[in-house]
């Protein structure tokens, strides 16, 4: 696979998902926001109204509106559909969170007055103990996510082309930067993907393989393993280990570990016939090979203690 097709497959996706999530998930999810803040800042009247009017589609119509002459806000209204009489509790504000106690309030305000059920409809949200009390009492909550479908439609068009321009604007800017993202993540998708070309055909009109006798280079040697740091336990049992093989070795009294990094060993033999064999021991461990081995000679001998490695670092 081409490296400049990866990274640009990777951009394209990555660049295609974020739009995608930003513009058809996202963006309503902002407008209804805004909307309902932009809501919360109409009048008490303003607010029932649009409420009202909503119910209407319904086909709940209030059942004898009188002359609103009063300057108090009026916040339950009785709707009727048919025979139906249904009671509608407003509570406006972006700021509410409806427990139980409006609820109960409404349920009692139904059983009251006979009617068939009722309406809460708010900008803000009903808790789950509103929820449990309005279960049972044939109640319907509108907070804020319910009641924005009902209402969009019916703010003032100049509104609702403000809250639809600021979720789009929104949702374009954070495009962009996703983009941008997308960019960078294809770049990293072609830095990491490793550079190895594939093997070259050979040309038409090439000689055929070498003919038996002809020479043969040597395979490469194997490279070593990469050095893994034991730990304490590890380290212990590889350097009894160790002195368990040294216990076996010719010429080798005893091995000591007098530190984790430096190893007596007593001779029974020649240091030139003995020295070889302890460090294929050593260097069957990469964390021992470059321990420093004192060499302690014979009883009797005259040769002096001596250091040596068998690997450097």
């Amino acid at each position: 696979m081409s490296i400049w097709f990866l990274g640009l497959a990777v951009t394209l996706v990555s660049g295609a998902a974020a739009t995608a999530y930003f513009w058809l998930v996202r963006r309503p999810r902002d407008e209804m926001s805004y909307g309902l803040h932009a809501l919360s800042g109409l009048r008490w009247r303003e607010f029932s109204k649009l409420v009202l009017a909503a119910m209407a589609r319904r086909g709940l119509v209030e059942a004898s509106p009188g002359p609103q002459e009063s300057r108090e806000p009026q916040s339950t209204f009785l709707l009727a559909r048919g025979d139906e009489r249904w009671l509608l509790s407003c509570k406006h504000g972006s700021a509410y969170r409806i427990a139980a106690a409006p609820v109960q309030e409404l349920a009692a305000s139904i059983r009251l007055g006979a009617a068939h059920g009722g309406i809460l409809a708010t900008e803000g949200n009903v808790e789950k103990e509103g929820r449990d009390a309005a279960q049972g009492n044939t109640i319907e909550l509108l907070d804020g996510p319910r009641l924005w479908p009902e209402v969009v439609d019916l703010i003032e068009p100049g509104l609702r082309d403000q809250v639809i321009d600021y979720a789009a604007a929104r949702a374009k800017r954070h495009i962009a930067i996703a983009w941008l993202g997308a960019v960078a993540i294809g770049a990293l998708a072609m830095a990491a993907w490793p550079n190895t070309p594939a093997p070259a055909r050979p040309a038409a009109g090439a000689p055929s393989p070498a003919a038996p006798g002809a020479a043969i280079p040597a395979p490469a040697p194997p490279q070593p393993a990469a050095f893994h740091e034991p730990t304490d336990e590890e380290l212990e049992i590889q350097m009894r280990e160790v002195l368990k093989a040294l216990a076996r070795t010719p010429g080798v009294t005893r091995g000591v570990w007098q530190t984790k990094l430096t190893l007596s060993v007593d001779l029974a033999a020649g240091e030139r016939d003995v020295w070889p064999r302890i460090c294929s021991e050593l260097e069957r461990y990469p964390a021992l090979r470059t321990s420093r081995v004192q060499l302690n000679p014979p009883p009797g001998s005259s040769e002096p203690v001596r250091w040596r490695q068998c690997k450097t670092m």
